[in-house]
């Protein structure tokens, strides 16, 4: 019987279980790639086959689930900006003009200041130490802005906010790669990236019950700061004692079973927890152009999403809606992109790549930004925001998973390439945060504009990044025997 590919991994990574009567089982596990090679396979016997399935379920009921929670409350905690403008931030700190797009701005300024040094710190402190005292960190940054009297302390501690946030998805995006095989690593971070579209489900109507809370001295606007940093903290100090290193050190696996996934991982070629990183094979991956234009169309996915997380209650707003509907009818288009990331694995599978999955969820948000600028029409601008925020989190279902996978020859190209895919997507904030202008109200043709330029320019990334990689495997493939490692990009 022919064996199937492992879509996800680089090398094209395969593995036939046995089940129990004798038979064969053969695995394609979440999502279907293309390599052009042989399959290099691993074979599991009954009693293995079980152990992975064993280890994995560990791994997501603490690790995964803890960082999916986490994460909600991360993307919730920085968008409340959103809400907070609709329920009297601006009036009450004099805000003019472009005042509140500074405000976001500022946040992407200190997210990226220390977001490509964040994996060295962690690979030296360790996931189980950094990542619930950033959760603390940013937490009280969040609480600390209800409390804030004038707009240049908002300013501060949107600054604040950034540099205490950054570091925690890149990080999770890298034990995740020391925890998860490669065939099983880009569903699980789609499965992760899925708390984005769920924080913005959840935190809609929950700010938009907050802000109904009348207090003398508190004002509607500061206890969604208040509340959603508080939750954080409490949340955060849980991480100590669920999130660990990586499985050689993992408390909550037995003996047996971190034997057997480190000799699985060895295998497998990334076995990257316990290993160096070092700065010149992370300069080396750096200077990949072809890592780079991969994380374009992250890019360019991360600008959607940022359009519908932070600007699409004002948008709702401005076509007549009030506050309340606006807070509570921004969920619509989170909720759309929720399912596209649940689906993501299966639009792998029917396009048969990765690159074309990314490419149709690109165009699905290139359309629905089309019809945003088109027209003033409710119904039809609604259908529009749908479409930005079904594209845009459907390549976050796809796009990070991929690039991680695609770029795992060494535990370096790994930390790059999580560091890269959220540097750029955390870059598209610079503009997503200064084209939804208050004066362009209620088209917001410059915003909308920049959204299509910004599509149309991932997709072309996309087409350009499969043609290079499969160069590269034509390339590869004509190396001798003996200098062949048998890695291939999947695309």
């Amino acid at each position: 019987m022919p064996n199937h590919s492992i879509g996800s991994a680089t090398s094209k990574v395969e593995y036939t279980e046995v089940n129990s009567t004798g038979g064969t089982i053969e695995s394609t596990d979440d999502l279907v790639g293309r390599t052009g090679v042989e399959p290099t396979a691993i074979s599991l016997d009954p009693q293995e086959a079980l152990l992975l399935d064993r280890y994995c379920r560990k791994v997501d009921m603490r690790i995964l689930a803890y960082a999916i929670v986490l994460c909600i409350l991360n993307q919730s905690d920085r968008g409340s900006i959103g809400v907070a403008k609709l329920v009297g931030l601006e009036s009450d700190l004099h805000m003019v003009k472009n005042d509140f797009n500074i405000a976001t701005t500022l946040f992407t300024v200190g997210y990226l200041s220390l977001e490509m040094f964040s994996n060295f710190i962690l690979k030296r402190v360790g996931a189980s130490r950094l990542l619930p005292t950033l959760g603390v960190l940013w937490g009280v940054v969040c609480a600390l802005q209800g409390v804030i009297q004038t707009k240049a302390q908002l300013f501060a501690m949107r600054i604040l906010l950034g540099m205490a946030e950054c570091g925690f998805t890149t990080g999770i995006l890298l034990i995740l790669s020391f925890f998860y095989p490669k065939h099983k690593l880009t569903s699980r971070t789609g499965l992760f990236y899925l708390s984005s579209p769920l924080a913005n489900v959840i935190s809609g109507p929950l700010a938009s019950a907050l802000s109904h809370i009348h207090h003398p001295y508190i004002k509607r606007w500061q206890w969604v700061f208040i509340l959603e940093g508080a939750i954080t903290v409490l949340v955060a100090l849980l991480g100590y004692y669920v999130l660990q290193d990586h499985p050689e050190k993992c408390r909550f696996l037995s003996d047996e079973e971190k034997r057997f996934i480190v000799k699985y991982k060895q295998r497998d070629g990334t076995l990257g927890g316990s290993q160096h990183l070092s700065f010149s094979d992370t300069r080396r991956a750096l200077s990949d152009w072809q890592l780079w234009c991969m994380t374009i169309a992250t890019f360019s996915f991360c600008a959607a999403c940022g359009s519908v997380t932070v600007f699409a209650p004002e948008v709702i707003n401005e076509l007549g809606f009030t506050s309340a509907q606006a807070q509570a009818m921004s969920a619509l288009p989170s909720a759309c992109g929720a399912v596209a990331i649940l689906l993501a694995g299966h639009t792998v599978r029917v396009c048969g790549s990765h690159w074309l999955a990314c490419a149709l969820a690109l165009l699905t948000a290139l359309v629905g930004s089309i019809m945003m600028v088109a027209t003033l029409n409710v119904p039809v601008r609604i259908i529009g925001l749908c479409l930005l925020g079904t594209g845009g989190f459907s390549g976050l279902g796809t796009s990070p998973g991929w690039n991680i996978t695609a770029n795992s020859q060494t535990v370096a190209n790994s930390a790059v390439a999580a560091a890269l895919t959220v540097f750029m997507g955390s870059a598209s904030g610079f503009i997503a945060s200064n084209v939804f202008l208050n004066w362009d109200a209620p088209r917001f043709a410059i915003g909308h504009s920049t959204n299509i330029g910004l599509m149309s320019l991932g997709i072309v990334a996309c087409v350009v990044t499969r043609l290079s990689m499969g160069r590269r495997n034509r390339r590869f493939a004509r190396q001798p025997a003996e200098l062949d490692d048998g890695f291939r990009f999947a695309y």
